[in-house]
């Protein structure tokens, strides 16, 4: 469900987005579980012409006594103009198992292609990126990155003292930090294996 602190800050956002990509280039964090760094989530973000291109590279490689136990790299570019999902590329590589999806925005729908065949979306859904707050708290249909098929999320929000969280629960449990201004500044979620996964500033 969309509360009300949600639905009031949605009106806010674009302007909040705006801000947040002339203040970043990108952002770097560590990927941080149970005190221990196990990897890195990388995001670049430039401007082609009226096109923002933003490529987002998660790897993530916990170890034991030196030995990779897990590894999990998801890589992805995501294409927007003027603030509208257009296009997106993304692999992602868990212990050597790949999926692959590739979506296109058309006036029509979002037509996608990945694990689960050619699925066809509405015209305004965007991709679960987490660095988007315009995206978050049920404003658009959201699907998922790896699977291509929309997600059935539950959403919440509240205020911090740098700014705001949006989180989320049900196929996905995780919680994003924006500052006032709208930069994403921090991420928590659940593993797989039940532990809290977090950023740190890199």
């Amino acid at each position: 469900m969309i509360g009300r602190r949600t639905l009031a800050l949605l009106p806010l956002l674009p302007g909040l987005a705006r801000a947040q990509s002339a203040a970043q280039g990108g952002w770097r964090f560590k990927v941080v579980r149970n005190g221990t760094e196990i990897g890195t989530h990388d995001v670049r973000v430039t401007q082609r012409g009226r096109e923002r291109v933003t490529l987002s590279d998660v790897q993530v490689v916990p170890r034991v006594l030196g030995v990779v136990v897990y590894r999990f790299q998801h890589r992805y570019e995501e294409v927007t103009e003027g603030w509208r999902f257009r296009s997106v590329d993304s692999r992602l590589n868990r212990n050597g198992t790949v999926s692959e999806v590739r979506a296109r925005a058309t006036p029509e729908a979002v037509l996608v292609e990945g694990p689960e065949g050619p699925l066809r979306l509405p015209p305004n859904a965007a991709p679960l990126s987490w660095w988007d707050a315009t995206r978050l708290g049920g404003a658009v249909p959201i699907f998922g990155t790896t699977t291509g098929r929309l997600m059935e999320l539950r959403w919440r929000r509240r205020t911090t003292a740098e700014g705001f969280a949006i989180g989320c629960s049900g196929e996905v449990e995780a919680e994003c930090l924006f500052a006032r201004d709208g930069n994403w500044i921090g991420f928590s979620t659940v593993g797989d294996d039940g532990s809290t996964v977090s950023y740190a500033p890199a």
